[in-house]
């Protein structure tokens, strides 16, 4: 005899579906059990953006002031009170290189190495950070030391190959050799400069100095004073080269 048609035996889907019911995920049950753990997390995350973005704002408003402050200054006290009151901005070290250039020209050289040597061991990754050892080597010139104004050129040219302080350290480099009347030192560095920068800006100057010092039967070249290599450096905000 046929079995009722409305009758029908069970189906292994349904078996599998309820047994998925059975020890599936339950939302409820879950939330449930964690909603406590899970509430204190979001607070905590929300809690450190909120911390975070004050940080940000804080340190936006920080900088705004300190440029601000730098396109105010013009003396040694309103430089140094920018390095005092925003340490570890852009503005702070503009702020020192302009203050060892103020310091130089009053012929205070000890003061100005001791404020570029202390731009250079705390804003290392500074954009002029080149200019700053640039201007310990002017320095080190104009203080008479001449012999270690070439070594550091010597050194910034290495440290900086790729940036505009390498060509601006041989051109100054060479100048002084040349005013010294190391005409052969001189020459090499100029030919060096043309092979490693055909396209500085410097380049044009240096090619007329090789050809000035191309040695010649019975004549040597007369020395020549060095440009100073801040006439070479780019200007700071404020207007000073350094």
């Amino acid at each position: 005899m046929a079995s009722p048609s409305n009758a029908r035996e069970p189906d292994s889907s349904d078996e599998e579906e309820e047994e998925f019911i059975d020890v599936g995920f339950d939302p409820l049950l879950f939330w449930d059990q964690y909603s406590q753990i899970i509430l204190l997390g979001g607070g905590i995350l929300v809690a450190a953006l909120v911390v975070f973005g004050i940080y940000e704002y804080n340190q936006l408003k920080r900088i705004a002031a300190a440029g601000t402050a730098l396109a105010q200054a013009a003396n040694e006290d309103d430089y140094r009170q920018i390095i005092d009151k925003y340490p570890g901005t852009v503005a702070a070290g503009d702020a020192s290189l302009l203050l060892a250039g103020k310091l130089r020209d009053a012929r205070k050289y000890d003061d100005a190495l001791q404020v570029l040597q202390t731009f250079l061991d705390k804003y290392p990754d500074h954009p002029l950070a080149a200019g700053g050892d640039l201007s310990f080597a002017e320095t080190l010139d104009a203080q008479g030391k001449a012999d270690e104004a070439v070594a550091r050129y010597e050194e910034v040219a290495a440290k900086y190959p790729d940036s505009y302080g390498a060509p601006l350290a041989l051109v100054a480099e060479a100048n002084i050799l040349k005013s010294e009347g190391k005409i052969d030192e001189a020459r090499r560095i100029y030919e060096n400069f043309v092979a490693q920068f055909p396209d500085s800006l410097f380049t044009q100057e240096a090619m007329a100095e090789m050809h000035l010092l191309r040695p010649v039967a019975g004549a040597s070249p007369a020395p020549t004073a060095a440009p100073s290599a801040a006439a070479l450096m780019p200007v700071l905000p404020g207007g000073s080269p350094h």
